[in-house]
């Protein structure tokens, strides 16, 4: 299978809508996976960050952001991104939110991430339609916005709505989006940059990126092997083998669920550990090569560009 890479020739615009007092756990995890995309893959992303008032707004840890541009200049984007902040029950009620929310109108795209929704909701925008917000919000939620249906759930999807509470959430979205635009292939790379780590001798299996796209618990272990012998790669056989399965029931779970070969995703995880030494931390691509299972750099240069 050929890996399925950004398509270069098709931009990706963002508008990032921030509320006072929001979360900057949340609009990492929002944010940082595309980032990945853009730098490491080449993919045509551009963000503007945008807030209500067209003024800076501190984050709930007291970080200050300012605005790209004005409100009033923002350009229609393929995806909208609101981060409501902890004065949500306020914003809700202030004509400078609404006039914000007016973006969604004209986005192919929104996600409303952590009391995001809250805002959507009170400017009726999920009437009739499914979503999710932080848990402790969730009966809150439910008793005031009866036209809307409340999902206990890290994320709901509505057509172009897409919403969610928790920083976990609000990942697995924008991975969705990632995927959905550039192929499961780069949704993985990016994925592994932030959600998978070796594992410790000892130390129990852990959930791939405790995200609810990978229940099945036989391609998590198999995905946890792989994570662990990125330095010295094992053979398909005997990955498939500790897994307690055929490679022939490894390939198909993998096509099922991932839609990459074991071999392809097992590449994958290799090379993203190789654009994270190379990139991140600086690592030439002779140190970087053995620490990916690579024999040479010529190896890793070639397997980078293919």
């Amino acid at each position: 299978m050929k890996p399925n890479l950004p398509n270069r020739s098709s931009e990706l615009r963002i508008n990032i809508l921030l509320f006072e007092a929001f979360s900057n756990m949340v609009l990492a995890c929002l944010l940082e996976p595309l980032r990945v995309v853009r730098d490491e893959q080449g993919a045509a992303i551009t963000w503007t960050i945008l807030t209500p008032h067209d003024g800076p707004v501190r984050s709930s840890s007291g970080l200050s952001l300012s605005p790209d541009r004005p409100l009033s200049n923002a350009e229609a984007c393929n995806l909208l991104i609101i981060v409501g902040g902890d004065r949500f029950r306020s914003e809700a009620e202030n004509t400078k939110t609404r006039t914000a929310l007016a973006l969604a109108r004209r986005a192919q795209t929104v996600i409303a991430a952590d009391t995001g929704p809250w805002l959507l909701a009170a400017a009726g925008y999920l009437d009739g339609r499914c979503a999710a917000l932080h848990w402790q919000l969730l009966d809150e939620f439910t008793e005031t916005f009866s036209e809307v249906q409340t999902v206990r759930a890290p994320f709901a999807l509505d057509g172009k709505w897409l919403t969610c509470g928790s920083a976990a959430g609000a990942m697995e979205l924008v991975l969705r989006e990632i995927s959905r635009r550039f192929g499961e292939a780069t949704r993985f790379t990016a994925a592994s940059m932030f959600l998978n780590a070796p594992r410790v001798a000892g130390e129990e299996d852990r959930v791939f990126g405790d995200l609810p796209t990978h229940p099945n618990p036989r391609v998590r272990r198999v995905l946890n092997l792989m994570a662990g012998s990125i330095e010295a790669p094992r053979t398909l056989v005997e990955i498939a083998r500790e897994a307690g399965l055929t490679l022939r029931t490894m390939a198909r779970l993998f096509e099922t669920e991932l839609n990459l070969s074991p071999g392809r995703c097992y590449q994958h995880m290799r090379l993203a550990r190789a654009r994270e030494l190379m990139m991140q931390q600086g690592i030439s691509a002779a140190d970087a090569a053995p620490l990916c299972g690579f024999s040479c750099a010529a190896s890793l240069k070639r397997a980078l560009a293919g």
